[in-house]
């Protein structure tokens, strides 16, 4: 008999409504003092139907409009292949280009098309080999601070504290996020244990149908740790689709991007923690770090962006909000205690 095949799961494509003071919150931002300036940026993504990218890229087009400059934007929906051929097509047309990469490996023939063609790139989350500026949180580091809430706020119903782990396994940044998650928990609690590591695919719906199969073999667990809030909301569902308790399971998210995520943690349900990251800030320092490229003004090998293990009481801090909309606070973001070299990369 034949295995079916396997079905893909077209993702949801997630809406972002800029709060109304985005601008004023940008602008208040200083831009960097440059004689040259690029007239075109391409920007070579990896999911954009991700929150997080949703914003990502409105924040470069606003930020690149101040600079008088136009943003292009491919998605390579989670293909190398798609995102070479897509800077091969790009480069001609651009003065400096913007790069997530698609896979922890096999992007670094963009850098090299890209110094034969004289134009600089910034990289954006997770490092090439031979790149000359990264934007990008530490990995480990924010889950290493997760982990260590968690250890210190959530105590398991029978016995050592059971997680599940929901990441995404091309990703070293990912990776890394849920190796410094259960170390962090374990400096605490040192008998914890992973029920199960899960493939969520930066998707709600594999998360939630994954997690759903996983639980039903594993059996309950205390915690559910997400390398994205989104796929912790998936999997959440399937952990509720599989019987168990909604009152007794603690999701540890990542990223903090969009409105339902800031929501559901101010509701103080089974959202209680969650790594903010900034897709904002983000944004803001890839476009002025490329400004300085292009004008021939130094940047760091590896620009930190700070992050934490925000609560409700972090989140209004960092998020207020104005005109009823959680508006980023960008002197707040940059007044975060951030570490200068990643533990692990």
């Amino acid at each position: 008999m034949n295995n079916p095949a396997k079905v893909e799961v077209e993702p949801k494509t997630a809406v972002y409504t800029p709060p109304p003071f985005l601008d004023d919150a940008i602008k208040a931002v200083p831009l960097v003092s440059a004689r040259k300036l690029p007239g075109r940026i391409g920007y070579l993504t990896n999911y954009s139907f991700h929150i997080w990218y949703q914003i990502v890229i409105e924040i470069l087009k606003r930020r690149a409009a101040q600079y008088g400059a136009e943003m292009l934007v491919q998605d390579a929906r989670k293909s190398v292949e798609n995102q070479i051929n897509q800077a091969r097509e790009m480069l001609p047309q651009v003065d400096a280009l913007l790069l997530t990469p698609a896979a922890t490996s096999g992007l670094e023939p963009v850098l090299e098309m890209a110094a034969q063609a004289g134009k600089p790139v910034v990289i954006e989350a997770n490092p090439v080999e031979g790149m000359k500026t990264l934007v990008a949180i530490c990995d480990y580091d924010a889950g290493f601070e997760l982990g260590f809430w968690v250890g210190h706020n959530v105590t398991a119903a029978n016995g050592p504290l059971r997680i599940l782990d929901v990441g995404l396994p091309a990703l070293r940044p990912c990776l890394l996020r849920s190796e410094g998650f259960v170390d962090g928990v374990k400096t605490v609690q040192a008998d914890a244990v992973v029920a199960a590591s899960i493939n969520g695919e930066a998707t709600p719906e594999v998360a939630h149908r994954v997690a759903l199969e996983t639980l039903r073999k594993t059996g309950d667990v205390d915690v559910i740790f997400a390398m994205d809030d989104e796929t912790g909301q998936g999997a959440y569902e399937g952990y509720l689709e599989a019987g168990f308790d909604p009152e007794r399971i603690v999701i540890a998210g990542f990223g903090l991007a969009g409105d339902h995520e800031k929501e559901w943690l101010m509701r103080r349900e089974a959202l209680k923690v969650s790594a903010a990251m900034f897709p904002e800030y983000v944004g803001l320092r890839c476009v002025d770090n490329l400004i300085k490229c292009c004008d021939g003004q130094a940047t760091p090998l590896r620009d930190v962006i700070p992050t934490v293990a925000a609560t409700p009481s972090v989140l209004e801090k960092l998020y207020p909000k104005r005109g009823n909309a959680w508006t980023p606070d960008f002197a707040a973001m940059a007044a975060l205690s951030g570490k200068s070299e990643c533990t692990r990369v």
